[in-house]
């Protein structure tokens, strides 16, 4: 019956032809097909027919395969089809229908094409013409839209859906598919207008916000759709989808668990839970969820990608080489992700000549007709871009490479540029910028000027979304760092620390964005003006580029600049690059971090046993014996580091052991003090503010911990000034309230962690498995605190990746309210961290500043032997214990009588200095400016 009704279609169609049609334009010229119109049409109904029997996702895509036609064939034989039935009086409610169901299956272009044709022959609605902006996005693969078939199959919880709302709605499906997520939004919130109930349009919303990387509104629409279904597992994918983007990627695992709860047998779930656990390094996990993908739809090209890249970071190269294939196998090679990602495989597996070819053939292969050609083949040049940059800097040739590089960069800017796409114009600008000032090349600042101008541009357009401007500003960081090297270069040193300033204060106002006092960043003479006629005082200031450290040394009658290439092609024999340490120093420490007592001693772990190796090489790429040159009869730093150099001990570069020339003729340090700042701003608010006096009611707060000590150094603490007290309070809300109630000294004793991607997220972590988090301290008032002491485990050191913009730790959460901060950059042993601190809190009883105290109980700590350990065991440690009031009393003092009897009388041991390495003691820093 239905071919009969088709035959008839045919009939009518070629007699309006004959007597209607008049001789068009000529067409843009189409690939030839190699098969007839009817050899297409036959294959398609044979599709139809399938469609309309129930066919799964898979086995449409196996249908596809099988007829051994391209997307770019279908879809060029597709509109003319559609043409042909368009201008046709008929009309064709089961035909459209059955379009209408494919496209909502997500297979690919002809999907998309049949899908639009199919809703233009189902009355009343009809699509809208759009035109196209490319969209970029991850390898998370969005649930379509829910499309309706005809009449209204979508109703509202309420009630029907009006046949506006749902008109409405089509369009936004139609504009998203075509690349428009600007009508789409519009459309969808149209919709939402008429009925705030239609939870489709909802998740609609949804897809379109984050493909645009509005990410916080995603979730909102997400979770309004799941406020109005909670059943509706496409909502759950797409908020997993958001969440996961935004960094969130613990809550995202969530929402995909619950779409499998809800549907079990949709691979695209898997799929995006394996990208999460991915994107946490839980690479097992990973492989398994993506395997359960591919379990249900073999086909699914976007699982054969992902798959990939976790074989990839496991350096399990052939395997995930063997995923890429296959991705590019199923898409007829027309994944360009696949061809990227396989690209990185051979380069870390073998010649990377492999690499460079890889991408070549991947531009080769990929077709024109593709709609995202010019964004695949800017980026396929842009990774050959990088490959030549990074094969530069490890050999001697490099001038070669780099000239390699450049010409890359250049090719994937001609694609990228007219009509822009402008995020990954901006990644490839930014690469391209850093090679050029790596050569010396004098278009370096005409590269920066074309950069810098869009994204300004971008900024300034009141059509960019603020969460969109924000990612934006961070993402390209590396452009405003590149404006600093170029002011250094010209010598213009004032300007280059300003602009440095300048981007500083940007991430912490960040942080603070619902601060009501934003204030401009500070010049030059008004850092300057911090030093207030001190002789004695030098700043040092820090600044990261992508291809140069700079030190700024500013002291009250001389301001001078060290500039150090980060990658040093010219580095003596067995010398390290900064880019080198930082990357060795950082994937040894999670290492050791994941490292268990079983696989091997932490105490012989070589992120340990190399540190006093390894520290005096960082001062020799820092140039610290130069920079101490112009330190002539300075006592005191005040230190502002840049990036990753908040994550390190630099206090301890400018001290014995590492610098010996720091001791003077007395056998005392030149350098009695040294405190850190995140940016100079800090510093002058806090010179304008009243000083904070030690409060009545100061804090002592015991965290989450597994440990003996921590409740010791609290009861120690509580003794040394009576002021201090342990509190009661438990629970995150008890604790806030007490922060609120009291002054003076927050003490806390416990684990806290850094989030680097996301610093709102870090957290100290509380005794009944709660957190304190950034969010939550910066909603608090620290006016009342002189000081924050965070006696506590890694709050400070993040993840191997490297930090593109400024860190913003927990430290800076507390600031410039409170006067100073004491924290630790990695997990200190207990026992000495205990001891460090109460021996400072003693010291600082004696009336010694907190930036000076620390330095000497560092000192103290790394000097001490056995046999003064234990003297002050007996002498001043357990005294304070006595008169204290804290659980497992009795045999805590019992064991502490133990431990000093045996430091004082094993003879062998009496003058070994246990805490000498400083692993023990060179963590602990002080930020602030008093």
């Amino acid at each position: 019956m239905f071919r009969q009704i088709w035959q008839r279609i045919l009939n009518l169609w070629r007699q309006i032809q004959r007597r209607f049609r008049k001789q068009p334009a000529p067409p843009p010229p189409k690939p030839t097909p190699i098969r007839s119109f009817g050899e297409y049409e036959q294959k398609f109904m044979a599709l139809l027919e399938g469609v309309a029997e129930g066919w799964s996702r898979g086995e449409i895509k196996g249908f596809l395969i099988g007829s051994k036609i391209n997307d770019a064939e279908w879809v060029n034989w597709l509109q003319e089809f559609g043409e042909r039935l368009l201008v046709s009086p008929e009309t064709y409610l089961e035909l459209g229908g059955r379009m209408v169901r494919l496209g909502e299956m997500n297979c690919g272009r002809i999907s998309q094409v049949a899908g639009k044709i199919g809703r233009e022959l189902l009355p009343p609605v009809k699509a809208k013409e759009t035109g196209f902006s490319p969209v970029s996005g991850g390898d998370n693969e969005v649930f379509p839209p829910q499309t309706p078939v005809s009449g209204n199959p979508h109703p509202s919880p309420n009630g029907e859906v009006s046949q506006e709302a749902q008109e409405l709605y089509n369009e936004g499906i139609d504009r998203y598919y075509a690349g428009d997520l600007g009508g789409a939004i519009a459309a969808y919130e149209k919709a939402l207008e008429i009925d705030p109930k239609y939870h489709y349009a909802w998740n609609g919303l949804g897809n379109a916000l984050n493909d645009l990387g509005r990410n916080s509104e995603a979730i909102a629409a997400y979770e309004k759709a799941l406020e109005i279904d909670p059943k509706y597992h496409y909502a759950w994918n797409g908020l997993g989808n958001a969440l996961n983007d935004l960094g969130c990627n613990i809550k995202a695992i969530a929402a995909f668990e619950k779409a499998l709860e809800i549907d079990p047998k949709s691979h695209i779930p898997w799929n995006g839970l394996g990208i999460t656990l991915n994107d946490l390094g839980r690479y097992s996990e990973a492989i398994a969820a993506f395997k359960k993908a591919l379990e249900i739809d073999p086909k699914y090209h976007h699982t054969w990608n992902g798959l990939g890249i976790t074989l990839k970071y496991l350096g399990r190269y052939s395997e995930a080489i063997a995923a890429f294939d296959k991705a590019l196998e199923i898409t007829g090679d027309q994944l360009w992700k696949a061809w990227a990602n396989r690209g990185w495989a051979f380069f870390y597996s073998g010649p990377y000549i492999e690499a460079i070819q890889n991408w070549d053939e991947g531009l080769q292969k990929y077709l024109p007709s593709n709609r995202d050609y010019r964004l695949a083949c800017g980026q396929l040049q842009q990774q050959k871009g990088k490959a030549h940059y990074e094969h530069g800097k490890e050999t001697f040739t490099y001038l070669e490479s780099f000239h390699k590089a450049k010409a890359s960069y250049e090719q994937a800017r001609e694609f990228l540029k007219s009509p822009l796409i402008p995020e990954t114009y901006l990644e490839v600008m930014q690469g391209l910028i850093t090679v050029c000032r790596s050569l010396g090349d004098p278009k370096t600042r005409e590269y920066l000027t074309e950069a810098t101008t869009v994204l300004e541009t971008l900024l300034l357009d009141n059509q960019t979304h603020p969460e969109i401007k924000q990612r934006l500003q961070r993402k390209f960081a590396g452009l405003y760092q590149l404006e600093v090297d170029m002011f250094v270069q010209a010598g213009k040193k004032a300007n280059a620390l300003e602009k440095a300033e300048s981007r500083k204060n940007f991430c912490l106002q960040w942080m603070r964005a619902t601060s009501p006092n934003r204030t401009n960043s500070p010049t030059y003479p008004q850092i300057r003006d911090l030093l207030a006629n001190n002789t004695a005082t030098a700043i040092i200031y820090w600044h990261l580029s992508p291809v140069s450290l700079t030190a700024f040394i500013i002291t009250l009658d001389k301001f001078e600049v060290i500039a150090t290439p980060v990658i040093d092609i010219f580095a003596k024999r067995n010398s390290q690059s900064l880019e080198k340490w930082l990357e060795n120093w950082k994937t040894n420490y999670q290492n050791y971090c994941q490292t268990t007592s079983k696989q091997q001693s932490k105490e012989s772990h070589p992120w340990r046993e190399s540190m006093t190796a390894q520290l005096p090489q960082l001062a020799d790429i820092l140039k610290i014996p130069e920079i101490c040159t112009h330190l002539t009869n300075i006592q005191n730093l005040i230190l502002i580091p840049h990036r990753d150099l908040h994550l390190l001990p630099l206090d301890s570069l400018f001290l014995p052991p590492f610098f010996t020339d720091a001791v003077t003729d007395t056998g005392k340090n030149q350098i009695r003090s040294i405190t850190r700042l995140p940016s100079a701003q800090i510093a002058i608010q806090q010179q304008q503010q009243n000083p904070t006096e030690i409060g009545t009611n100061s804090l002592v707060i015991i965290g989450k911990t597994d440990y003996e000590y921590p409740p010791i150094e609290a009861a120690a603490i509580s003794q040394i000034n009576q002021t201090h007290r342990p509190s009661n309070a438990t629970t995150k809300t008890a604790i806030i309230q007490a922060l609120k109630t009291n002054g003076g000294i927050f003490h806390y004793t416990g684990h806290a962690y850094h989030d680097t991607e996301k610093s709102e997220a870090s957290a100290l972590m509380l005794a009944k498995n709660e957190e304190l988090t950034l969010t939550d301290i910066l909603q608090l008032k620290f006016v009342d605190y002189y000081l924050v002491c965070l006696s506590a485990c890694e709050t400070g050191i993040t993840k191997k990746g490297e930090l593109i913009d400024e860190f913003v730790g927990i430290a800076s959460g507390f600031l410039p309210e409170t006067n100073y901060v004491i924290s630790t950059l990695w997990r200190a042993e207990e026992r000495s961290s205990a001891f460090l601190m109460i021996y400072f809190y003693q010291l600082w009883k004696q009336g010694i500043q907190p930036p000076a105290a620390l330095q000497q109980a560092k000192d103290w700590l790394r000097e001490l032997t056995n046999g003064k350990l234990g003297e002050w065991y007996a002498g001043e440690l357990l005294p304070l214990l006595r008169n204290a009031e804290f659980d497992n009393k009795v045999d805590i003092l019992f064991s502490c009588g133990i431990d000093a009897s045996i430091l004082q009388e094993n003879l062998a041991t009496i003058d070994e200095k246990p805490y000498e390495h400083p692993y023990y003691w060179a963590a602990f820093n002080i930020t602030g400016n008093g």
